[in-house]
């Protein structure tokens, strides 16, 4: 899949706007549509068949969760990420019933928006390897909406890291193929230099990376961090 395609639901332009922005800043997404209500919505899924729709729940004509379940008989394939002020348990319950990928409360900050949108990219690119999965990928799968209090291997995180970047790092670390700095670990996370900067250095501590350090022009040294696979020794 070279890049997916991405209906916006939304009835609030200024919102339309800075989502698309959103979007317009990250490799892999290309903006289909824009839909202002809900029967503009079916007539855009029916039409364009999308990749991922980005759905409100506050529509001028109809409840977006009525949206969700029509993607569910006529566009199964179509996966949705939820961009609402809706905050009631019964909104969340059907969003999760409705096999929504992630659920984002607005008002909705850019880093976090984009690294959600970044793991789906991930998710995606996973699910059509067609390759058999563990319990920890499946893990991985469905961590942006089902929160659990324990990992597989019960690990206890310090104060100030968080389960669910850390896999967002984990999985940007597994796949390159040399050492990188951290500026531009980040760049493929989606957060600051100083939040993955410190990830890098829990992983560096739990000997999932080690540290390769080289001096550049002005002799200022720069460190560059590589993933340790479980099974080196």
């Amino acid at each position: 899949m070279d890049r997916m395609n991405v209906l916006i639901v939304e009835d609030n332009v200024e919102a339309s706007i800075i989502f698309e922005n959103y979007l317009n800043q990250m490799e892999g997404y290309r903006l289909t549509g824009v839909a202002e209500n809900g029967e503009q919505a079916k007539s855009l899924i029916r039409a364009l068949q999308p990749d991922l729709v980005l759905l409100d729940v506050y529509l001028p004509d109809m409840n977006g969760i009525e949206i969700l379940w029509f993607i569910r008989r006529y566009s199964r394939r179509t996966d949705v990420i939820l961009l609402t002020a809706a905050n009631d348990t019964n909104t969340v319950g059907e969003a999760m019933r409705g096999g929504v990928y992630s659920y984002l409360i607005k008002p909705i900050d850019g880093d976090r928006f984009q690294r959600v949108l970044k793991e789906y990219a991930s998710y995606k690119k996973e699910l059509m390897t067609g390759n058999k999965v563990g319990q920890q990928e499946v893990d991985s799968f469905f961590h942006p909406n089902l929160h659990t209090a324990e990992t597989t291997d019960h690990e206890v995180y310090p104060k100030g890291v968080d389960r669910h970047t850390l896999e967002s790092v984990r999985r940007v670390m597994k796949e390159q193929h040399s050492s990188e700095k951290a500026e531009e670990v980040a760049a493929k996370v989606g957060v600051s230099h100083s939040t993955v900067r410190r990830y890098l250095e829990y992983m560096v501590s739990k000997k999932e990376a080690e540290v390769e350090i080289s001096y550049g022009t002005v002799g200022r040294p720069v460190r560059k961090y590589k993933y340790i696979p479980k099974n080196s020794s």
